[in-house]
């Protein structure tokens, strides 16, 4: 099913704000930014950025554009090449295509954030100084402390409840970490899942937790690392965990929800 453009922005989750400029010197920053991984932009309305629109759409089918000013301005451009706008509709009329931004968050007609705004990966200097590389470390480092990912876990697969509790009792008294029985496994403390019966992977799994796990799951597929959906685990609708179709050494790596 193809996604909504609010599916496309929420799983974005990030929207670079780029300063007025030159169109080549806004076509160099998007360049940048895509290096980054960033996927969605956004521009204070401005004369000179219309006749940009197309070329930058041409230039860049895949990002999504934005534009933010007053409606009377902005809604040309959302026929110019622009794929959202940050706006207040005039009353009594809709569009799916505004947005509403307070701060850096960008929220729906209903008030319900979908995305963040950071216009601290482009400044105008940079742009002036051709500083790409420095845009794109920024993009990159904005990604991740988005996605927030970290190891929480290793899974390790035992043939019996015997083996597993062994496991456990060993990271306690070695190391202290405190076991307890979770049902299908012990844990010691929350580092180690010793499984009662094999699980995931020939060895076992690495779980590995983020800030949002369908956001991650998108990012993912877009780095091209395929994951297996008949594994997907959702708490009210809300994906909580999935596993990657590959194994790592023996162990399957699933994403978890923090």
């Amino acid at each position: 099913m193809e996604e909504t453009l609010q599916e496309r922005i929420f799983n974005v989750g990030l929207i670079a704000g780029i300063p007025a400029a030159s169109e080549d010197r806004t076509l160099n920053a998007i360049k940048a930014l895509r290096v980054g991984e960033i996927h969605a932009v956004i521009f204070p309305w401005n004369k000179q950025l219309l006749p940009m629109l197309g070329k930058i759409r041409i230039t860049f089918p895949k990002v999504l554009i934005g534009v933010q000013g007053p409606w009377a301005q902005v809604s040309d451009a959302l026929e110019l090449g622009a794929d959202f706008v940050a706006s207040d509709l005039p009353e009594g009329e809709k569009d799916a295509r505004c947005f509403k931004r307070e701060g850096n968050a960008l929220l729906t007609s209903d008030q319900k954030e979908i995305a963040q705004c950071n216009n601290k990966l482009v400044f105008a200097a940079d742009l002036h100084k051709g500083a790409w590389d420095i845009i794109t470390q920024r993009a990159h480092a904005a990604i991740e402390e988005m996605l927030g990912f970290n190891l929480r876990h290793v899974g390790i697969n035992h043939a019996n409840e015997k083996e597993a509790t062994q496991t456990a009792d060993f990271f306690e008294k070695t190391f202290g970490f405190t076991k307890e029985d979770k049902g299908g496994a012990y844990f010691a403390a929350t580092y180690i899942e010793a499984m009662k019966k094999p699980f995931h992977g020939m060895h076992g799994h690495i779980a590995i937790a983020t800030n949002n796990a369908a956001r991650a799951a998108w990012y993912l597929q877009q780095r091209g690392t395929a994951l297996n959906w008949k594994t997907a685990d959702y708490t009210d609708g809300i994906l909580r965990v999935i596993y990657l179709q590959d194994e790592v050494a023996g162990f399957a790596v699933h994403i978890v929800q923090k």
